[in-house]
């Protein structure tokens, strides 16, 4: 049945206590039926008679919405029947339901804390990345993971200037004119099954693990419970009503942030959180996908790497996850993780999105497309399945099949940005300019810090001869992304349009200094003092640039910008 904006009343004066919930409901059935103004509407309703729905706040952030929490979180907006109560124990339901986070553990993996180092060749632009799920917006903040050195690890990361610690990491990707990727040797990756002795020793430490666990959390949890009780007896029911309500809005600030893709600053905001919370799986794992937006994959992969390790049976982030190996070309880890996710659930879609990226690392492309294609078969509504699949179709040039699964994304998540962005690359393929940068501005305009989109709105902007209009994109890319690769990459390919040689090379300086392996930046070197005339440096440079690629893996990249600036060769020789 339709239900007006105008019969909110009417909801609450019938289910009275349980409006909140109705209101929740209601506001899903509107989003499931793509009329967003609705269930917006009922969305913030359902707050307002319930703070403590936090999925309502988490899908009006999804939504795109920037609500101020503090308006929602607060205790005047509780239930009249917790408001009301001051019984400690009924108070305690409710806090051991909030506060689910204990004490961080004391042992946590020592590889998130290491330094890593960049790797030298430029890895794929643009991540196959989509706005949060709600599936993951929605999961219950869990247990802990890690202690106040992680903390200290982000904060620092937070502080320093350069967002891009692996710069090897962007400038090839799929679909950049100037792309390309290694053709690695075809290998079978799922496992047919694990040996006698494996099987053996996993039943007989299971079996231990029965044993010994309820004994330990049932200690655990008494103690734990007598605690919760001298706190209760301590503080008035307003007191802790209130310190949740703080809680949430904490929370849902820096969700918003994240969301908005304002990462840095998500991060800064989680790490205001308190000892116990800042520690917890869903906390950890917003966290490393705010690494993970600002293509941070390996900072990203340490932490969903915790998490998963912590919290095996949580799904809804492991999709991220073997991305993140994708891009950082961890065969054996994602090939292990696909292994482990198909005995554990088959039935999820995140499952069959890691199989398919461990085929499609390999370069087994028709064999990933099969398995991207069950995840969306198992959930119709996972947008992010659709994302891939249209990447890999995109890949065999098989554009009118991406072109469907990219719009199958859009209309599941009108955010959903990379779609936007793959959409964009089709049309620039078909050499469809205007259409190409409509897209691809309109990317930029759901993720306005991603420096890759911007990128390939400046790779457009030149294929149509509006360089100083590139250039102006790219020094907005730069003063947020000081050190991208990609970018400064493209921006000493514009001045060299310009015919700002000098200013090209000292570019092209600054980023052999961040990735002194790669041989385009030789390559395009090489161009620059063939168009001033010096001979014996182009020479030099053409010649580091073949040491550096003797495999001639970069060729078509190399004939690619030939063609790009054949004009300037041409007007070169006749002078």
């Amino acid at each position: 049945a339709v239900v007006s904006t105008q019969s909110t009343g009417n909801i609450t004066a019938e289910f009275q206590e349980i409006s909140g919930v109705c209101l929740s409901v209601l506001a899903s059935i509107y989003r499931k039926c793509h009329r967003l103004e609705h269930a917006v509407y009922f969305y913030r309703a359902s707050l307002k008679r319930n703070p403590y729905l936090w999925s309502s706040y988490a899908n009006l952030c999804l939504a795109g919405e920037k609500d101020n929490p503090e308006e929602y979180f607060k205790s005047t907006n509780c239930p009249s029947f917790v408001a009301q109560s001051s019984s400690p124990a009924a108070l305690s339901e409710i806090t051991n339901d909030i506060n689910v986070v204990q004490s961080p553990s004391d042992k946590i993996s020592e590889k998130i804390y290491q330094s890593y180092t960049p790797k030298s060749t430029f890895g794929q632009v643009l991540a196959h990345s989509t706005p949060i799920s709600s599936n993951n917006a929605n999961q219950v903040i869990s247990t802990p993971v890690h202690s106040d050195q992680l903390r200290e690890h982000i904060n620092h990361y937070v502080e320093e200037d350069n967002p891009c610690s692996t710069p090897g990491a962007a400038l090839r990707k799929q679909g950049d004119p100037f792309s390309s990727s290694k053709v690695r040797r075809s290998s079978r990756l799922i496992a047919s099954g694990r040996n006698t002795k494996s099987k053996e020793n996993d039943r007989k430490a299971g079996n231990k693990t029965q044993r010994g666990g309820p004994n330990i959390l049932s200690e655990a949890f008494k103690k734990s419970s007598s605690k919760d009780k001298s706190l209760l007896s301590k503080h008035s029911p307003a007191m802790i009503i209130s310190s949740i309500m703080s809680l949430f809005s904490q929370i849902g600030a820096a969700y918003q942030s994240l969301c908005q893709f304002e990462c840095r600053r998500a991060l800064q905001l989680f790490n205001k959180l308190p000892k116990n919370h800042y520690g917890s799986s869903w906390v950890l794992s917003q966290c490393a996908r705010a690494f993970y937006e600002m293509t941070e994959y390996t900072q990203a992969a340490r932490l969903y790497q915790s998490v998963h390790q912590s919290e095996s049976a949580r799904c809804g982030d492991l999709a991220y996850y073997s991305t993140c190996l994708w891009y950082t070309q961890r065969e054996v880890e994602l090939s292990a993780l696909a292994n482990e996710m198909l005995e554990a659930n088959k039935n999820s879609p995140e499952t069959w999105c890691a199989v398919g990226n461990c085929f499609s690392l390999q370069k087994e492309h028709e064999t990933a497309i099969k398995f991207f294609e069950r995840s969306v078969l198992v959930d119709p509504q996972f947008a992010y399945g659709y994302t891939l699949l249209g990447h890999e179709y995109s890949f065999i040039d098989e554009l009118d099949d991406a072109m469907n699964c990219y719009r199958h994304a859009v209309r599941i998540d009108p955010r959903h940005y990379n779609a936007w962005y793959g959409i964009g690359h089709i049309y620039y393929k078909q050499e469809k300019h205007e259409l190409a940068l409509c897209h691809f501005r309109k990317a930029h305009s759901i993720n306005q810090s991603n420096a890759a989109i911007m990128a390939h709105i400046a790779v457009v902007l030149n294929t149509m001869k509006k360089h100083k209009e590139a250039l102006k994109v790219l020094s907005r890319a730069l003063e947020q992304h000081p050190k991208h690769p990609l970018c400064k990459f493209h921006k000493a390919s514009t001045l060299l349009c310009l015919e700002r040689c000098d200013s090209a090379l000292s570019e092209l300086d600054e980023l052999e200094a961040i990735t002194p392996t790669e041989s385009l930046i030789y390559f395009l070197k090489a161009k620059i003092h063939r168009k001033m005339g010096n001979s014996h440096l182009a020479m030099m440079h053409f010649s580091w640039a073949m040491d550096l690629d003797p495999q001639g893996s970069n060729n078509h990249i190399k004939e690619a910008i030939d063609k790009h600036y054949q004009s300037d060769d041409i007007s070169l020789e006749n002078s």
